[in-house]
């Protein structure tokens, strides 16, 4: 049976806040991934003994490039200039459903044992019922657990930030991360669309 149009573009709405609190939740990881970059950089040095050493910066002359040079050079920055407008608006959408996707194939690996382990008769009712929990509960867990990894990085000796700027920072991630899961799912409710069609 075919969607409405109506409830399809309400779920699209919906899903759109789904999307932006992934894409938050990917800045938060990757920002608490950055509080550790001295851990990082003290790790890569460990194993290759020459990444810390100074490289010699190497000797080159500028040479005015002839017309047809000149042409193909206009013609790659433009097709560069295009391919990085593509990409910063296709990555945000990317993360979004992948990130949603890993959630969701989580849940649908969860639901059985989590079923299994209540010893109550498998309906879809249930399986719903639990799915949407078992989402919840893995966003939650995408927003505390580089929240709470940024905050430890206060323990680190070395930081490649000021501590109060990377918490300000992980702060405002982490409160946006909230706001949109926040708002896809009150939206949910206000227009009645079912917890198993969110991201």
């Amino acid at each position: 049976m075919k969607q409405k149009p109506e409830r399809s573009t309400k779920r699209k709405v919906v899903n759109v806040f789904g999307s932006l609190g992934y894409l938050f939740c990917f800045l938060q990881w990757f920002w608490a991934v950055m509080a550790y970059f001295s851990v990082i950089q003290s790790a890569a040095v460990f194993v290759s003994p020459d990444a810390g050493q100074p490289v010699e910066p190497s000797h080159f002359t500028f040479t005015q490039p002839n017309p047809l040079e000149a042409i193909i050079l206009a013609i790659v920055t433009v097709l560069m200039i295009g391919v990085t407008i593509y990409v910063l608006i296709k990555t945000p959408v990317k993360i979004a459903k992948t990130s949603s996707k890993i959630v969701h194939k989580t849940t649908e690996s969860v639901v059985p044992l989590v079923i299994k382990s209540q010893h109550k008769k498998d309906t879809k009712r249930l399986r719903d019922r639990i799915t949407s929990k078992l989402v919840i509960m893995f966003k939650i867990l995408l927003i505390l657990i580089p929240a709470a990894a940024t905050v430890l990085s206060g323990l680190l000796d070395s930081r490649p930030l000021d501590y109060s700027i990377i918490l300000v920072l992980a702060a405002g991630l982490t409160g946006f991360s909230v706001l949109f899961f926040g708002l896809q799912y009150l939206l949910a409710a206000a227009l009645r669309i079912k917890l198993s069609d969110l991201w």
